[in-house]
C-alpha cells in the first residue's frame, strides 16, 4: 500500500503539470480531490462509485472531461512504468438524460485532445464523429462514446472501464442498472455520478445519502466561491474575482432569487423531496402500447392544447375513444397566429374534425381559443371548442388524469387497470418529450388541492403533461352514459 500511495502521489503530480502545461491553470482542491479519487479507483481498479455533486459553473464538467484526456493519454504509459495490472483495451463512456447534455462533456474532451494534439501531445485520432473518439498510438486503442440515457434511449452495448453519469439527477434508475452500468461489469467499471440537487428520489440522491465521505464531492455555491478568493489571494489572476459577480448578473437576468426552488437546487444543491411525483417511470412504462399510428382517421377523437410560451411548444394531444394517444403535434413558440392555421388544418384533413377540443383558456390564452374556433368555423369543421382555465379546473384536471393513467386497486388487487395508452412504435424524440415531462411532472396537495407543476428552472416543461390532462378531461366520471365507463363530457 504504500508503493501504491507514492505511485498515486506521483500520478496526482503528473497530472497537475499536465494540466498547467495544457490549459495554464491549477484545479481547485474540490476539483482535484475528484480527479484524484477517480484517478485512484481506475489505476487500482478498484471499481469505486464516486459522485460529484458541484454547483452550476464550478467546472466539475470540464474537471471530469479533462481528467479522461488524462486517462487516454496516460493510462498506459503509467500502468507500464509502475507495474500496474491493465486491460488490453481501455474504453470511456459518457451518458446523460438527452443527447445534448451527455455531448457537452464528450465535446469538452474532443476539444481538449485537440488542444492536446497542438501542445505536441503525439497521438493519432480517428472516428473523431459526433459519439465516438478513437485514439491510438504505440499502446492499444482507447475509446470514449457519447450516449444518451433517456428512457426510450436503447444504448449500444460496449465494453467500458470509466462510466460517467452527467446530470444524474434527471437520470431514470432503470436505465442505469439494466442498460448502462453491465457494460462495466466485466472490468469491474469507476462509476462516476455528477450532477445537482433534484426534486426527486432518485439513484444520485440515494448515493448521496449512503456512499462513505470519501466517495461524495459536494460543493454548494459558498464554497466554490471561497475556493475561487482563495485562488485569487494565490494568483492575483481578476477571473477567480468574476464568477461571484457573473453569477448575480446571470441570476438577474433570469428572474432567479435565492429564495427560489432553482436556486436552491441548483446552486445550494438542497434537494427538494416534499413534492409527490405524479406518476413513476414503471407506471408509466406500464401504459405502453403496441398499436398502428394512422395517417388519417375518422373516428371520433378527442385533443387537448396546452398554448406555449416564448420558450415552451404549443403542443395538441389527440386521444380516441378508448384514451390511446393517437399524435402528438408540437409548435414551438408563441406565433399563435400560424400555429392556430397549421392546427385548424390538421384537425380538417387528418381527423376530419374532433368531438371535443379542450384548450387553455388561462389568462389571455381565451384568445386563441376563440380564433381557433372561429378559424374551424371558417373551414366548416364540425369541433366542439371548449376553453378551460387552469385556475378554476387544474385541480380537477390533473385528479382526473391521475386516475386514468394508474390501476384501481382494491386488497392488493387490480380491481380497475389504467386505461391511457400510448404508442409503443412512434418518433422517438416526440415520445421522448412526453416521457421526460411526466417524469419531472410534479405533484403538490394543499387543502387537498392538487398543484401539479414541472419543477422551476428552463430545463423543464410541462406542455406534454398539460396538452393530454386536457384532453382527457372529455373522460371524467359521475356523468357516466349507458354503456360507457366514462363521461364524454
Amino acid at each position: 500500500m504504500e508503493q501504491e500511495q507514492i505511485n498515486l502521489n506521483k500520478i496526482y503530480e503528473l497530472r497537475d503539470k499536465f494540466i498547467v502545461a495544457v490549459k495554464g491553470r491549477e484545479y481547485f482542491p474540490s476539483q482535484k480531490a475528484l480527479s484524484n479519487k477517480i484517478l485512484k479507483s481506475v489505476f487500482l481498479n478498484e471499481g469505486e462509485v464516486i459522485v460529484g455533486e458541484f454547483t452550476r459553473q464550478h467546472g466539475k464538467t470540464t474537471l471530469i472531461s479533462e481528467t479522461v484526456g488524462f486517462l487516454d493519454l496516460f493510462y498506459f504509459p503509467i500502468c507500464i512504468q509502475y507495474g500496474i495490472e491493465h486491460y488490453n483495451e481501455y474504453n470511456v463512456g459518457f451518458f446523460a438524460p438527452q443527447q445534448q447534455q451527455a455531448q457537452t462533456g464528450f465535446n469538452l474532451l474532443k476539444d481538449f485532445l485537440m488542444l492536446c494534439k497542438n501542445k505536441g501531445f503525439d497521438f493519432n485520432i480517428d472516428a473523431f464523429n459526433g459519439d465516438t473518439i478513437n485514439i491510438w498510438d504505440k499502446f492499444p486503442r482507447r475509446q470514449i462514446y457519447c450516449f444518451t440515457a433517456s428512457p426510450t434511449s436503447h444504448p449500444e452495448s460496449k465494453t467500458l472501464h470509466l462510466i460517467i453519469y452527467d446530470e444524474s439527477q434527471d437520470m431514470v434508475d432503470r436505465q442505469i442498472d439494466k442498460a448502462i452500468a453491465p457494460m462495466g461489469s466485466s472490468t469491474n467499471a469507476t462509476q462516476i455520478f455528477i450532477g445537482v440537487a433534484g426534486y426527486q428520489r432518485c439513484k444520485f440522491w440515494n448515493l448521496i445519502e449512503t456512499l462513505p465521505n470519501e466517495n461524495k464531492f459536494i460543493v454548494p455555491v459558498y464554497k466554490a466561491i471561497e475556493e475561487r478568493d482563495e485562488m485569487y489571494a494565490k494568483t492575483k489572476n481578476l477571473m477567480y474575482k468574476n464568477y461571484k459577480k457573473f453569477l448575480e448578473k446571470q441570476l438577474r437576468l433570469q428572474g432567479i432569487t435565492e429564495d427560489s426552488d432553482h436556486y436552491k437546487t441548483q446552486y445550494l444543491l438542497q434537494w427538494i423531496l416534499e413534492r409527490g411525483q405524479f406518476i413513476t417511470y414503471d407506471n408509466l412504462q406500464a401504459l405502453e402500447k403496441d398499436y398502428t399510428v394512422y395517417e388519417e382517421y375518422s373516428d371520433e377523437m378527442f385533443g387537448g392544447i396546452d398554448w406555449g410560451k416564448a420558450h415552451d411548444s404549443t403542443v395538441l394531444t389527440v386521444i380516441d375513444g378508448g384514451l390511446n394517444i393517437i399524435n402528438w403535434h408540437e409548435w414551438i413558440g408563441d406565433d399563435y397566429n400560424t400555429q392556430i392555421e397549421e392546427i385548424a388544418n390538421i384537425i380538417k384533413t387528418k381527423y376530419h374534425g374532433l368531438k371535443n377540443l379542450n384548450c387553455d383558456s388561462t389568462g389571455n390564452q381565451d384568445m386563441g381559443v376563440d380564433s381557433l374556433r372561429a378559424k374551424l368555423n371558417q373551414y366548416n369543421v364540425n369541433t366542439r371548442v371548449n376553453g378551460v382555465n387552469f385556475s378554476t379546473h387544474k385541480d380537477g384536471m390533473y385528479k382526473n388524469l391521475h386516475r386514468l393513467m394508474h390501476n384501481i386497486t382494491m386488497n392488493g388487487k387490480i380491481v380497475e387497470e389504467a386505461k391511457i395508452g400510448f404508442p409503443l412504435n412512434y418518433n422517438v424524440k416526440i415520445k421522448e418529450k412526453f416521457i421526460r415531462q411526466f417524469l419531472d411532472l410534479q405533484k403538490e396537495i394543499k387543502n387537498e388541492k392538487w398543484h401539479c407543476h414541472h419543477p422551476e428552472g428552463p430545463q423543464y416543461h410541462d406542455d406534454y403533461t398539460d396538452s393530454l390532462a386536457l384532453a382527457c378531461y372529455n373522460f371524467r366520471p359521475n356523468i357516466m352514459p349507458a354503456g360507457r365507463s366514462f363521461l364524454i363530457g
